[in-house]
């Protein structure tokens, strides 16, 4: 299902009920999965592009509206003159597309010309669910708790989805979090 030869992936933290975000932010802080966030959504590459992801307005805003180090960030927003607003215009790291088809065609153009494998789609819960038809793949952080007040939800796993790879439970300090890695793929045809 990729997009044009292009892996297009998605990456998000999920509490035991779905949630992903709470006032802007993510409803924890555990180090280990920014940890890994970064390094699944950075590749070593000789190019300056070292990653490329895709975001709706509210997580880059939740993210003090800066492009991602080393990562080229294509931000969604309905507003027409949200690059001029942010600064974005005439940044090689950070383009402000209207829509998912064009941030994807986009992305995985410079996917393309950067030797890039892989589009990393990274929230919000808008963007999560309309880029579910083209993803090939999804690597969820389950956080073993419950988030009671959150806003936003990631959406429920399409049922051609399957845990391919999961890593150890493991425990955060600071958080006193539980959590653990999961690698979602499409199922091969039987």
């Amino acid at each position: 299902m990729s997009y044009a030869h292009t892996e297009v992936a998605q990456i998000a933290a999920i509490s035991s009920n779905r949630c992903i975000g709470k006032d802007n932010a993510l409803p924890w802080h555990i180090s280990a999965d920014l940890q890994h966030f970064k390094k699944m959504t950075t590749k070593d590459s000789d190019g300056a592009i070292k990653g490329i992801v895709i975001m709706g307005r509210k997580t880059f805003e939740s993210m003090g509206s800066k492009p991602l180090p080393n990562r080229v960030s294509f931000i969604i927003s309905t507003q027409m003159d949200y690059a001029e607003q942010k600064g974005l215009v005439g940044k090689t790291n950070a383009y402000v597309t209207h829509n998912l088809d064009d941030a994807l065609t986009q992305a995985a153009s410079l996917a393309h010309g950067a030797h890039l494998d892989t589009i990393w789609v990274i929230g919000g819960e808008r963007v999560f669910k309309e880029a579910m038809m083209y993803t090939d793949r999804i690597e969820l952080t389950h956080v073993d708790t419950e988030i009671a007040d959150g806003e936003a939800f990631y959406p429920e796993l399409p049922s051609e989805f399957e845990a391919a790879e999961e890593s150890e439970q493991m425990h955060d300090e600071k958080s006193a979090l539980d959590f653990k890695f999961v690698t979602y793929k499409v199922k091969a045809a039987e």
